[in-house]
């Protein structure tokens, strides 16, 4: 049986010695024996094996004396394990073992309460495990995993009941002990993460074929009053991890669908469909000087749409279609450490919907959920100290404050500080299709949204260190842009609690007229090269219209966006408990002294003043920047936009460099570190 299984794993046979027992038996009886040892891939001979264990209800329970605060229960009604010989004239004989779970249930609760804390509850359970021979050609382990809908209940008013069950039960380290721990695990972190799993996983050739497939998964959560009850389910979950070699392995996880429902203060709905992920790792040959392994990601989803809601006003919607994600690194082979990731982002449409009051009823939800959790912070350690002269050791959650090594932190404040340049060559490349963003004044059922419409978005990035010099590449094209005060249909509203994600894209996108902006198709291009540690910035600036830009501003629109900014920043302001700092756009706008009602004379009053912040860097162009002026269709041929709205044109290449380009390099500084910590570099 050893030598079988030896085989399957890909270990190497190698020859046994026989024992003192085995060699003081006479020669006769070692060529009589029953068992065929010659036969490879055979186990127990010619014997063929069915066996199966049938273990019936069993209840077990989990109690503490004296301390006696909280128990657990688990139970099942039967457990039905077989193991059969599989037979076959290719490739021999294997034991193949089944393993099946009905009615598997657990819960946790406090002894003085009706109600159970945590739950968990699945009705079936199978396993089934053998050689892979038997489906495919390759060798190894091929285990199915099938669970039936699942059910799984936490009630975060006991919660503190639960962890003071695993206080007790599953207790940390004492600080004495724990400091050796300490010090290595921090040894071990230094070393990369996928060179760990690479030791652990492909010290010998296993090859597995691994699936797990879950019908479906509920999780009921209660959060009290102060918050509402919380239901997330999933349908049709399944996962598969697949090694043929020693040097490659892939994963893959889909769901049908999943989805979160909240009733009460909080509420409110997120579904998520057709959801799929694939990952690929693959290690180089050992003769290449590079061992950073080959990663390939890829995130794909058919629909995602929320509507989130605090003290029973919706306050945010959003609703896309068709993302796909692909995310692959590239190594020279050559072995100089030249290493590229490139990420690939591919959308449909994105609509997103709030109203003036998002931010405040946003930071308000935040609160509500920091309330909570030190509520139950409070409550457990209250618990803890109770119990606390039964316990011969102190607890976790007061040896976790214990004050950490300032080595550590003093190597980490270093860390922070010697920031190295960019090394890895990183790309990003984005396009959607359609971007629709609506803004309400006070909720969903006005009968006015402010509109921000593209089409046809694309950005590409790139970054690298080139002759030691960090250049970047932001390319972005925008199909056209539209920024709309439009009037709409208002909905009924008894229907707030069943208020459709659908329903308001569709009417906000059935709104017209109301144009305040309307630029056709914009082209630009930024290249720039900088010395790491300087603040001069080499540059290269290009910008095309395609197209004449409408303008429809007029008083009352403006005093409609006004408003609804006054009623943001008071109700952030009240939120917060201090002011907010000023806007960098500021509007203003008047009436004409003697009542005059004449457009153009009213919007010569209307102004948009942009403030930039300083900057710190110095540009130097390379090139003299090509900044094409669209013209503007009710303000005359020669009016320069720009200028129009208080943006000087020469400054459009800092502002775009301070915005977006300064940004995305320190995204992409970000990005470097984990890729660094995870895979490592040469």
């Amino acid at each position: 049986m050893t030598d079988t299984v030896k085989e399957v794993m890909g270990g190497e046979e190698k020859p046994r010695r026989p024992s003192s027992a085995m060699m003081l038996q006479p020669q006769k009886l070692m060529q009589e024996a029953p068992l065929d040892m010659d036969v490879k891939n055979s186990i127990l001979g010619r014997c063929k094996l069915n066996v199966g264990l049938l273990i019936c209800k069993q209840e077990f329970s989990l109690s503490c004396q004296p301390i006696a605060r909280v128990a657990a229960t688990a139970s099942f009604d039967t457990v039905y394990v077989t193991i059969n010989t599989v037979q076959s004239d290719d490739y021999g004989r294997f034991l193949a073992l089944l393993v099946a779970f009905n009615s598997l249930e657990a819960s946790v609760k406090h002894v003085y309460s009706n109600e159970s804390t945590a739950s968990f509850e699945v009705n079936s359970m199978v396993m089934s495990l053998m050689n892979s021979k038997h489906l495919g050609n390759s060798k190894g382990i091929s285990a199915v995993l099938r669970i039936s809908p699942m059910q799984v209940a936490l009630n975060a008013k006991q919660v503190q009941d639960f962890l003071l069950f695993r206080e007790i039960w599953l207790p940390a380290a004492d600080n004495v002990e724990a400091k050796p721990a300490f010090q290595s695990q921090s040894a071990e972190t230094q070393a990369y993460i996928v060179q760990r799993y690479q030791q652990v996983a492909s010290a010998s050739v296993f090859p597995w074929n691994t699936t797990i497939a879950i019908e479906k998964l509920e999780i009921q959560l209660d959060l009290g009053s102060s918050l509402g009850k919380a239901q997330f389910a999933i349908n049709d979950l399944w996962l598969s991890s697949k090694k043929t070699s020693d040097r490659e392995q892939t994963l893959c996880v889909g769901f049908k669908a999943a989805g979160i429902e909240s009733k009460g203060r909080m509420s409110g709905l997120i579904e998520l469909q057709t959801f799929k992920v694939q990952t690929s790792i693959q290690w180089p040959d050992d003769t290449f000087h590079n061992k950073t392994p080959l990663i390939q990601a890829s995130i794909s989803f058919n629909l995602f749409q929320a509507k989130v809601s605090f003290d029973y006003q919706p306050f945010l919607i959003a609703h896309i279609t068709m993302f796909d994600f692909l995310m692959y690194n590239v190594c020279s082979a050559s072995g100089n450490g030249h290493q590229r990731l490139f990420s690939i982002l591919e959308g449909d449409q994105v609509q997103v919907f709030c109203t003036s009051l998002t931010a405040s009823q946003t930071v308000a939800l935040y609160q509500a959920w920091q309330r909570l959790v030190q509520d139950k912070q409070t409550s457990y350690e209250a618990a803890l100290r109770e119990v606390e002269r039964y316990m011969r050791r102190r607890s976790s959650v007061f040896a976790g404050k214990a004050d950490l090594p300032t080595k550590d932190v003093a190597r980490d404040a270093n860390d922070k500080e010697e920031k190295a340049p960019i090394s890895l060559q990183t790309g990003v490349a984005v396009t959607i299709k359609s971007v629709n963003i609506g803004v309400f004044p006070s909720s969903f059922f006005d009968n006015h949204v402010l509109r921000l419409d593209a089409h046809d978005a694309q950005a590409r990035f790139d970054v690298s260190l080139q002759e030691g010099k960090i250049h970047s590449a932001l390319g972005l094209t925008l199909g056209q842009l539209r920024v709309a005060l439009s009037g709409i249909v208002r909905p009924d509203p008894t229907e707030v609690e069943q208020l459709l994600v659908g329903e308001i894209a569709n009417r906000v996108l059935a709104s017209s007229g109301g144009t305040i902006l309307k630029v056709p198709r914009l082209v630009a291009q930024m290249e720039t090269w900088q010395n790491p540690g300087t603040q001069q910035i080499d540059y290269i600036f290009r910008s095309t219209f395609e197209g004449k830009v409408d303008v429809g501003w007029n008083y009352s629109r403006i005093s409609f966006i006004r408003d609804m900014w006054e009623s943001h920043s008071r109700a952030l302001t009240s939120r917060l408990g201090k002011p907010l700092p000023p806007s960098a756009v500021r509007i203003t706008g008047g009436l004409n002294e003697g009542g005059s009602d004449k457009k153009d004379q009213q919007q010569e009053k209307i102004t948009a003043v942009v403030n930039v912040p300083q900057s710190k860097y110095t540009y130097v162009a390379l090139e003299p920047p090509v900044i094409e002026t669209p013209q503007l269709r009710d303000m005359g041929e020669a009016t320069p936009p720009l200028e129009w709205i208080g943006l000087q044109r020469d400054k459009l290449p800092n502002v775009t460099h301070q915005i977006i380009i300064v940004t995305l390099l320190e995204i992409a500084k970000e990005v470097e570190d984990a890729y660094g910590k995870i895979l490592g570099s040469s």
